[in-house]
This record gives C-alpha cells, structure tokens and sequence, in this order.
C-alpha cells in the first residue's frame, strides 16, 4: 500500500490544471475522508494506508471541476461554517460586503423587519439574524430545495425560529411592511460561457434572463413599491450604469460600493434621499 505521502503526490497531479493548489486540495480532501486535521497528513506522511474510497471518488469529481464545497459539503463565510450542496450558490466572499452594508445603516433602526429575495443557502438572513439580534428575518427564494438547505443551516446557526422562510417568486407572498430589503440576485445573462466549475452550481440562482439585470431591476421596482426604507443589493461588476439609467426616471440616488478587487459590486438604495444627505 502507498504512503500518506504517496496517495497525495499521485493525486495532486491528476488535479494540476484543474486546482490553483493541487496538493492542497488533495490534503483536504484526504483529511476530510480520515475525519483528521490537514496538519495530521504532514505529521504522518510516510504512515501506509489505503486510499479510502471517498477520497478516491472526489478526486474523480475534481478532476471533472466540481467545487471542494459540494465535495466537502460546507463552506467557510463570514468566520463561519455553512452546509451546501448543488441545490444552492456557493457564497462568494464579496457577499460578505453586502452584508456589512446592511449592518451599517441598520444601526439607528431599532426593530427593523428585513427581507432577503432569494436566500439560497440562507447566509445572508442567518447572519443578519445573528448580528441584529431585534430584526425580523423573512427570507424567500422560488426554489423549494434551497430553502431546505437554508433551514439547515438556520438550524445549525440557531436561528431557526427567527427566520421566517417563504416560498415564493421574489415577495409575492409577502404582505408585512418592510424596512430593508436585501438581495443577492442572479444578474448573469442567459447564454453566457462560464467557468467549467461553474456547471455545477443551480442555473436559477446564476442567469437572470437575455441581457441579466431583469432581476435587478424587478427588485428595484419592488422595493419603491413597497416603500422600504432601503434596499441593498449585489449585482455584476459592469452594472452599474444600467442601475443609474434605470434610477433616472425615478430621481432617485443610490450608493454604490466596491469589492476587494475594486469592482462595482453592489448598490444601496433609500427611500428616502435624505437618509444619503
């Protein structure tokens, strides 16, 4: 039988062009199969043993550009540690900026009642929850499977009972009055080439319609309509001018911040302009 060090060698290859690290995926992929720590591997490299079965399955799926997420069915956001599999988007680090957009202008409400339009792996509303103890969470998406992976991980984080969560096309089944409404919606258009691994992740939460800010502009309507207080919401780096022309008819002005990498990321939108003076 091979050593620790051997199985890892042998498959880090089979993954190189596919991993930016190879062998670090392979390590914890390997670690997760063994129920040990990834330091555990370094500290046993020359132990013999076989290569159990799971391991030797994900690898395969690697090689087929299937996310770690989905292998290792959980990701890390926010510090913390969140169930997924292919019945929702894996979250994206820039989402965590969405979130502390809310945060900030949540500050001088004091009960605020919250809505997120598709929730997915419920992220977003659980971690709103956790951080705005006195807000009331509704989280909505149009997909049934999402949503029992959002309550999974409401579970997980305790926060089950302060979510309310709805199934249903953006709010059409919501009749309280809200504050904020948040949103990371699909704002790819249809048709699009994406990265391969890509594939893999549920194409309701990815592609928006034929030119990809029908959503986007759907969620705007929605929330002038329901008069919140704001709307914060994520959208594609090179939406932005479609987001002004679209505001311009309404007169209204809207915030929008950058990611890491300096991309147009997101946007802020009051009710009241006031609330930006």
């Amino acid at each position: 039988m091979p050593s620790i060090k051997e199985i890892l060698k042998t498959s880090s290859q089979k993954l190189k062009g596919m991993e930016q690290s190879p062998y670090k995926v392979a390590s914890i992929l390997l670690a997760e199969s063994l129920h040990v720590e990834t330091l555990w591997l370094l500290t046993h490299e020359d132990e013999v043993i076989e290569a159990p079965i799971e391991f030797l399955d994900n690898i395969k799926k690697a090689q087929e550009f299937c996310p770690i997420e989905y292998l290792l069915k959980k990701c890390s956001f926010y510090s913390r540690d969140f169930y997924v599999d292919e019945r929702v988007l894996i979250p994206r680090p820039e989402t965590e900026l969405l979130i502390d957009e809310v945060i900030r202008f949540c500050k001088d409400l004091k009960e605020p009642t919250i809505a997120e339009i598709g929730t997915g792996s419920g992220i977003i509303s659980i971690l709103l929850a956790q951080l705005l103890p006195k807000a009331k969470i509704i989280a909505t998406d149009i997909s049934k499977d999402a949503l029992e992976v959002a309550k999974i991980n409401a579970k997980k984080h305790g926060v089950q009972e302060r979510i309310e969560f709805v199934n249903c096309n953006l709010l059409d089944k919501v009749e309280e009055k809200i504050d904020i409404l948040v949103s990371n919606p699909p704002y790819i258009k249809r048709g699009e080439v994406l990265e391969k691994n890509l594939s893999y992740e549920p194409n309701l939460a990815l592609f928006a319609g034929v030119l990809g800010d029908e959503i986007l502009k759907d969620i705007i309507d929605i929330s002038i309509k329901k008069k919140v207080r704001y709307l914060a919401c994520e959208m594609g780096y090179d939406q932005k001018d479609k987001i002004i022309n679209y505001l311009k008819k309404h007169n209204m002005k809207v915030k929008f911040y950058k990611d890491l990498a300096g991309l147009d990321r997101g946007f802020i939108l009051p009710l009241n302009p006031s609330d930006f003076a």
